[in-house]
């Protein structure tokens, strides 16, 4: 599973735990989505950041649009 690129978040381990007192494994995943941003330098990439860095404003997003459009 993929870390986020900004604060390098990945998943927790801890254990189910039911009525009777078992434990079984299991992994607690943070919210990683795959975005495209802009860089310093201005080029377009392409990377799992974690919505917490997202709704922060930590990293700048690219434009939803491929190409402009053209008047005919």
């Amino acid at each position: 599973m993929a870390a986020c690129s900004v604060c390098g978040k990945r998943f927790l381990v801890g254990h189910n735990v039911s009525h009777s007192g078992r434990r079984t494994k299991t992994r607690y995943m943070p919210n990683i989505q795959k975005v495209k941003i802009v860089d310093k330098k201005g080029t377009v990439k392409r990377i799992y950041i974690c919505a917490k860095c997202l709704k922060a404003g930590k990293v700048k997003k690219a434009s939803a649009s491929k190409k402009p459009a053209v008047a005919l």
